[in-house]
């Protein structure tokens, strides 16, 4: 337990329900309250704006500097723990792992909570705040998409119709291709480069091959669904320092 962790354990113990009792940690739980609005659209407004409320990362007071985020590497920027130990489970590769490659990085959150509003933080999410945050992603996705449909609604009032353009029957593939297609998903998942080798005359793939090199499996991080285990601090502070360097100016 570290000096937080321990000075939040000692506040605890302070309050009168609590004294005479002892424990290791501390950890928070978010209580969040789902709307139950008869409408499920308002329902998801509510929600969306709740967790948006949530989510927003906590300032804490730092003397003559004012108020700062809570911004830590491996902290939680909504409850301040470490989150190093604990399990993200099937979140860990939606949002700790590169979506290209597959290699773990570490998830920045937002000072506005969506992605692209204000700034990006050092440190994250705890599990319970990642979750929510995962349920408030796929709210705002079912907004953009009935915004979407309105669009065409509009459009046809103003006597503008899209037509559909079909496309040919799919191209049948090898059950050989079908079998072995999860084997490769889950070489992308850890890192294993696949090469393809298309033909020059007609742009089909001709060969695949899955490259095992000694030395990038020798670097690539273990498959976990925890942060300590797969990312030391240092590792840490190098990725989120190269990933701001890459950020366009």
């Amino acid at each position: 337990m570290d000096a937080r962790e321990q000075r939040m354990a000692e506040l605890m113990g302070s309050l009168p329900q609590n004294r005479g009792m002892e424990w290791d940690a501390v950890m928070p739980v978010i209580e969040f309250q789902f709307s139950e609005h008869p409408d499920p659209v308002k329902a998801r407004k509510q929600n969306i704006k709740a967790a948006m409320k949530t989510l927003k990362p906590t300032k804490r007071l730092t003397g003559f500097l004012g108020y700062k985020y809570n911004n830590a590497p491996f902290r939680c920027v909504v409850t301040g723990v470490d989150c190093r130990h604990m399990d993200y489970g099937d979140l860990y590769n939606t949002y700790f792992r590169d979506p290209a490659t597959k290699s773990p990085r570490p998830y920045r959150p937002w000072t506005g909570v969506v992605e692209g509003k204000g700034r990006q933080l050092t440190g994250t999410y705890c599990p319970q705040a990642m979750q929510l945050y995962h349920f408030l992603q796929e709210w705002l996705e079912q907004e953009a998409q009935e915004n979407e449909r309105g669009f065409f609604k509009a459009m046809k009032r103003k006597g503008v119709k899209f037509v559909p353009i079909i496309k040919g029957p799919k191209k049948e593939e090898h059950p050989l291709i079908v079998k072995w297609t999860p084997a490769f998903i889950e070489a992308q998942r850890d890192g294993i480069p696949i090469v393809h080798y298309k033909n020059p005359i007609t742009g089909e793939n001709d060969i695949t091959m899955l490259v095992f090199d000694n030395r990038v499996l020798q670097n690539t991080m273990p498959q976990n669904t925890t942060l300590g285990s797969n990312m030391t601090t240092q590792a840490y502070y190098d990725m989120v320092e190269r990933m701001a360097n890459e950020e366009p100016q």
